[in-house]
C-alpha cells in the first residue's frame, strides 16, 4: 500500500509532536517556538491539502464565469478567444493555475475597458463585486487555520461545495 499525502503529513506531524518537540531543551525557547510553527504549518496543510485540486477547478470556473459575464456587457474578440481556449480545463494543477492567471488578467483588462464606458461601469462593478465576494470566502476558508481571518470561517471543503453548486457550468477537465 502506498501512503496517501494526508497519511504522510500525519506521520510527519506525529513525529514532530511526539519525538522532536519533547527532545528540545526546554530552555531553548526559540527552538520550541519553531517546532510549534512547523506543527501549525503541517496542521494547515493537512486541513487544505485534500481540497487543493477542487479549489483550483472552482477558481477556473469562477474566472471563466466572471469573464463570460463581462463579455455579455460588451463583446471583445480577444477575451472571447481566451474563454473558448479555456473551455477544457488542464488535468494538472500547474496547467489549471496557468489558465486561471490568464483568465484573471483578461478579467482585469475587460473590467478596465468597460469602466471607460460610463453606461457599463456600474454593471461591470456589480459583476466584479460578486466575483470578489466569492473569492474572499474561498481565501478566508483556505487560510482559516493561520489565525488571520476574523471570526470562524467555514472549512474549505464546505465553501467549495456551496460555490460549486452556484457555478454556471460544470468544469470539463481534459
Amino acid at each position: 500500500m502506498i501512503p496517501t499525502v494526508g497519511q504522510q503529513l500525519f506521520a510527519v506531524r506525529n513525529t514532530v509532536a511526539k519525538v522532536v518537540l519533547p527532545a528540545i531543551d526546554p530552555a531553548d525557547g526559540f527552538a520550541t517556538e519553531q517546532a510549534g510553527l512547523v506543527l501549525a504549518c503541517v496542521d494547515w496543510v493537512m486541513d487544505v491539502q485534500a481540497s487543493e485540486f477542487r479549489y483550483e477547478l472552482l477558481e477556473h470556473g469562477a474566472s471563466r464565469d466572471t469573464l463570460r459575464a463581462l463579455l455579455e456587457l460588451a463583446a471583445d474578440p480577444g477575451a472571447q478567444e481566451l474563454l473558448d481556449e479555456t473551455a477544457i480545463t488542464p488535468p494538472d494543477l500547474v496547467g489549471i493555475r496557468d489558465q486561471v492567471g490568464q483568465l484573471k488578467a483578461a478579467v482585469v483588462r475587460r473590467f478596465e475597458a468597460l469602466c471607460e464606458q460610463p453606461e457599463l461601469r456600474t454593471p461591470a462593478r456589480r459583476i466584479l463585486t460578486g466575483a470578489a465576494r466569492a473569492q474572499a470566502a474561498r481565501e478566508l476558508s483556505w487560510c482559516r487555520m493561520t489565525g488571520f481571518p476574523q471570526g470562524p470561517p467555514a472549512d474549505i471543503a464546505s465553501v467549495l461545495e456551496g460555490q460549486a453548486a452556484q457555478q454556471s457550468a460544470p468544469v470539463a477537465v481534459g
